[in-house]
């Protein structure tokens, strides 16, 4: 990802709700399965590697904020479960263990909070955040731990 690309999930991350940040969080994981897999065929091992660990640091996000609370929320933990072993499997065996397949699931699982988060009335987890710059410690520690050390 690049610098801009950050600025503009940090500005997006700090204005969204609950289901907000979820669409942000698959969005997240796709682009880095996403450069994972480009960084597979141009034979860019260690860029692989950290591309799926980035993914699979994201998808983690989900599976905590993920309510299982009925029929619905174990069958999204369970793809969670899924795509997470793929991750891991690709990171093992050092080459993508069917991550379309798992792109293809998030594509789904963010379009379903896409329109949740159209209707979704819940304030900005940040509402009271006066600037982006002024970047509060939560939002910090984020970016700090998630998305700077894999943007080397």
């Amino acid at each position: 990802m690049t610098k801009e690309q950050i600025q503009v999930y940090t500005k997006r991350i700090t204005q969204a709700n609950t289901s907000g940040l979820a669409v942000i969080l698959y969005e997240l994981t796709s682009i880095y399965i996403e450069e994972g897999k480009t960084a597979y065929k141009a034979g860019r091992a260690e860029e692989f590697e950290r591309s799926i660990l980035q993914a699979q640091s994201f998808l983690q996000e989900l599976m905590s904020m993920s309510k299982m609370e009925n029929q619905t929320g174990y069958d999204v933990m369970s793809l969670y479960l899924f795509i997470n072993k793929q991750l891991l499997l690709s990171i093992v065996k050092k080459q993508p263990v069917n991550l379309d397949e798992c792109a293809g699931y998030l594509n789904k699982l963010r379009t379903s909070f896409e329109k949740l988060a159209e209707t979704d009335t819940e304030e900005p987890l940040m509402e009271h955040v006066q600037q982006v710059y002024a970047v509060p410690l939560m939002l910090f520690s984020f970016l700090v731990t998630i998305l700077l050390p894999f943007n080397r």
